[in-house]
């Protein structure tokens, strides 16, 4: 009868101690980062299209501030992606900038362009 009650008790403090064990668990934080930097002469004043290269560890999206500018894709997948940036020629004759703001979950990540 001692037996089973002691045999009982230390399988109660069994599952005790490993309910209490600190659970480990693997998230990866979520980001986003530029792999194309600006280019510091900037973009001529004709309209073009400056591809970037962004890695993401979640799904993404990124918003242009400028209507000059668009995003395509605007959004994706996690991972490895080109986005292709558009502009519109610049008829103003002084240098214009703007910004592409990447948003990977609560991190971001922002490219500026300027077109002379």
């Amino acid at each position: 009868m001692k037996l089973r009650l002691f045999l009982a008790l230390m399988a109660v403090l069994a599952i005790t101690f490993v309910s209490c064990q600190k659970q480990e668990t693997s998230t990866t934080p979520e980001s986003v980062a530029l792999i194309t930097k600006p280019d510091a002469k900037g973009e001529p004043a004709e309209a073009g299209a400056r591809p970037v290269t962004i890695a993401a560890t979640s799904n993404w999206s990124a918003v242009s501030d400028v209507d000059w500018i668009t995003v395509s894709p605007a959004s994706g997948p996690k991972g490895m992606q080109e986005v292709i940036l558009t502009y519109t020629e610049n008829t103003s004759g002084a240098k214009r900038v703007g910004s592409v703001t990447f948003t990977a979950g609560t991190y971001s990540e922002t490219f500026t362009l300027t077109q002379n």
